[in-house]
């Protein structure tokens, strides 16, 4: 009768296994998929995070400056705006003298992390007006900041190629115009382009290609701020366009012994060289604070997706770890009887993992050719970074492992507390 029974039970047993097997693989399609969209964009941010910014902040500060008002002792009514800009130069010459100072520069509304949005143009091809984020500065703007050509160049290269009458670009300058038929603008090195449109008598030469750069550590090169175009800032336009120091940045680099209470020491020394007619210098800020300031928005609402991704995250390892560790439980009878058949724990233990590493391949085929279509047709964060195979994969190498991780653990405690109970033990449980 046990005979006859265990013939009845064996097809039952097959059709539950396989049913069993059914829902485990959609299960693990459907987490699978889910899980590549997570890993997608938890990649693509840390990838555009550490993209090199193409420029060096380190051991940086900015510097502001304000003008006496009336109001005070030492005020000089006799002096202009003119004399102001003079005095602004003077300060600044005063502190490339000052030791541990490397270099010190002008510029107005184009420091790095500055949230300002001043657009510079040129046109192309006569009728085509290539726009793009302004460096107006002088020249060592560039050592400042450590600035790089495109093919490799130093600061030193791009801050000898600007002047009045010429002008420094990134080579991705051009990327937004289609029409103009330009992988890149290499290809305008030492041409020169115009200024205005129509008219065609103001013209600048294109004295250097300089690498592109990124606005914050959340945005790519692509995005405002990445191209630019270098434009001379002499002593006539702080005067004439500018009117008013408190409009211009000066910025400058410490080498890294002297950057040790810096700020502190350059103010102890205000009234006593760094005031001079009407001007003075007000603070100084380094620019990590200027980052921080610049990118907490980003920062938080990052933070936030973050928290609500590794929510979802740790309830799919959870359900399916959960569910190999409820699967494996249940198989102790079989294991039981491939030991006293003869298997080692070794390979019954192989056994086991083999199973589920093999389920989860399995049900990755159909998985990643769902995710594939998801990225074709760029219902994934493209703003950051194309989508492309590449992208694709390193998503699917790092789904596949965590859900690996997932299956392992789910399985290694419950099959080893099973090969740890002796056969008749285990056929007595069951």
């Amino acid at each position: 009768m046990l005979l006859i029974k265990d013939r009845y039970e064996e097809p039952a047993n097959t059709k539950n296994e396989w049913r069993s097997n059914l829902f485990l693989l959609v299960e693990l399609l459907l987490v699978f998929a889910v899980l590549w969209y997570i890993v997608d964009w938890v990649t693509v941010t840390a990838r555009v995070y550490h993209t090199p910014m193409g420029f060096d902040t380190e051991h940086c500060y900015n510097l502001s400056f304000n003008s006496l008002t009336p109001k005070s002792a030492l005020y000089n009514p006799a002096l202009t705006a003119e004399d102001d800009v003079d005095a602004l130069l003077e300060i600044t010459e005063r502190l490339r003298h000052r030791p541990g100072v490397e270099c010190v520069t002008v510029s107005q509304n184009c420091y790095p992390y500055n949230e300002g949005s001043s657009g510079a143009f040129f046109y192309l091809q006569d009728t085509i007006c290539v726009t793009a984020h302004q460096i107006w500065s002088d020249p060592d703007f560039y050592r400042v900041f450590r600035y790089h050509t495109v093919d490799g160049g130093g600061p030193d290269k791009l801050a000898a190629a600007i002047s009045d009458q010429t002008l420094v670009v990134t080579s991705n300058v051009t990327d937004r115009y289609p029409q103009l038929n330009m992988s890149d603008a290499r290809s305008l090195l030492n041409k020169e382009v115009s200024l205005t449109y129509p008219d065609r008598g103001y013209h600048r030469r294109i004295a250097a290609i300089a690498a592109p750069v990124r606005s914050s550590h959340f945005e790519t090169s692509n995005e405002w701020g990445g191209a630019f175009i270098g434009h001379n800032l002499n002593r006539d336009a702080l005067i004439n366009d500018l009117g008013n120091v408190r409009y211009a940045q000066v910025s400058l680099r410490v080498s890294p012994d002297a950057d040790h209470d810096f700020v502190d020491a350059l103010m102890e020394d205000v009234d006593r060289l760094y005031r001079v007619g009407n001007v003075y210098l007000l603070d100084a800020l380094p620019f990590s604070d200027i980052r921080y300031v610049r990118e907490l928005e980003d920062v938080n609402e990052v933070k936030t997706q973050l928290c609500i991704l590794f929510f979802l995250m740790l309830n799919i390892f959870l359900g399916v770890i959960g569910t190999f560790w409820f699967r494996t439980q249940h198989r102790c009878r079989e294991v039981a009887l491939r030991m006293a058949m003869g298997s080692s724990r070794r390979g019954v233990f192989l056994r086991l993992m083999g199973e589920g590493l093999l389920l989860l391949s399995v049900a990755a085929v159909p998985a990643l050719l769902i995710a594939f279509n998801v990225g074709i047709a760029e219902l994934v964060d493209i703003s950051k970074m194309q989508f492309t195979f590449e992208r694709f994969l390193i998503a699917a190498v790092f789904t596949w492992l965590l859900m690996a991780l997932m299956i392992v653990v789910g399985i290694w405690y419950p099959a080893y507390k099973a090969m740890r109970l002796q056969p008749a033990e285990a056929l007595h449980d069951e």
